[in-house]
């Protein structure tokens, strides 16, 4: 009788879950606007999501990776910087509306599409501006191939000390949670609610809260709710260490022009404009003021003017 009434009481659970997930989605998509404004790469491993715009050389603008993130963050910057380039900027994949596929995530997985999309969509050597962890993504792709880039831009890239960190033994534990069908995707919900998503921004991204407007905490909760639930392997993943790769030698033997900047509230500042330049003498460092981790949003003019003098 206890194993039965284990076993339905667990039913009872999971269903309730299943309504719970299922109310989410069907909630979030009432409440979304669906229009793309942008085209579709048909990539080997999933579809993804990307603007163009303007004329000029090509820059590619590529996102920090949280399952929060998407080509939003560098919507303050696009329409100035199409002026001068032809821009860039996609959802990476796993990312906002870019397909988001069941799997374990991985640096060489971004390095791969990052490397197919510049060969394939671009089509010839071009700039990078890139955010946060993704900067490891593009440092290893151009030392996998250094024609298809030009000057790399990084911007509040992770510390090195941080990239270093690989999985555990408690990596797979979170893995196998989040891949649970049920408990997985609320695991997930929870996670990315709007007062978490509220609070990654106002705690962990930007310098002054008081600036962040209710369109920038929408953009960042439906990039991460796009997919019903499909971000929950990005997740275990970044939480896993599964997409962490030690970039010291990409970094040291990048064969090219870095420009590294930072801003002023970042409190990794130091640390990563130190570290950073030790290993690559050459790079050139810039202060973004008024600014912590999203630079893009919270003081785009000092980037986009700083971008213009390329």
């Amino acid at each position: 009788m206890k194993v039965k009434t284990f076993f339905k009481d667990t039913s009872v659970v999971l269903i309730a879950l299943h309504a719970v997930n299922s109310f989410i989605d069907s909630n979030f998509i009432k409440k979304t606007n669906n229009k793309t404004n942008g085209t579709f790469y048909h990539w080997k491993h999933g579809d993804i999501f990307y603007k163009k715009s303007g004329q000029g050389e090509p820059l590619l603008l590529v996102h920090d990776l949280t399952v929060f993130s998407s080509n939003y963050e560098w919507s303050r910057m696009i329409d100035q910087l199409s002026g001068t380039y032809t821009v860039y900027a996609l959802d990476l994949i796993g990312c906002g509306k870019s397909e988001k596929p069941d799997i374990t995530y991985t640096n060489y997985f971004y390095v791969q599409l990052i490397s197919d999309f510049v060969r394939e969509v671009i089509g010839q050597k071009t700039k990078v501006a890139v955010s946060g962890l993704s900067a490891s993504f593009v440092l290893m792709a151009n030392a996998a191939d250094g024609a298809l880039f030009d000057d790399l831009i990084l911007i509040n890239p992770k510390t090195i000390s941080s990239l270093r960190s690989i999985p555990d033994k408690y990596s797979k534990i979170i893995i196998n949670l989040f891949n649970l069908p049920v408990i997985g995707r609320s695991a997930y919900y929870i996670a990315v609610n709007k007062p978490n998503t509220e609070y990654f921004l106002t705690e962990k991204c930007v310098y002054n809260p008081f600036k962040l407007k209710p369109a920038i905490i929408k953009a960042y909760y439906d990039a991460a709710h796009t997919g019903n639930g499909a971000g929950k392997m990005l997740l275990a993943s970044l939480d896993g260490h599964y997409i962490n790769i030690d970039v010291s030698s990409a970094l040291k033997n990048a064969g090219k022009q870095i420009y590294l900047l930072t801003g002023e509230h970042n409190e990794k500042k130091e640390e990563i404009n130190s570290v950073y330049t030790k290993i690559n003498p050459d790079i050139q460092t810039k202060n973004i003021s008024d600014s912590r981790y999203l630079s893009a949003l919270e003081s785009p003019e000092e980037i986009i003017d700083f971008l213009k003098t390329l």
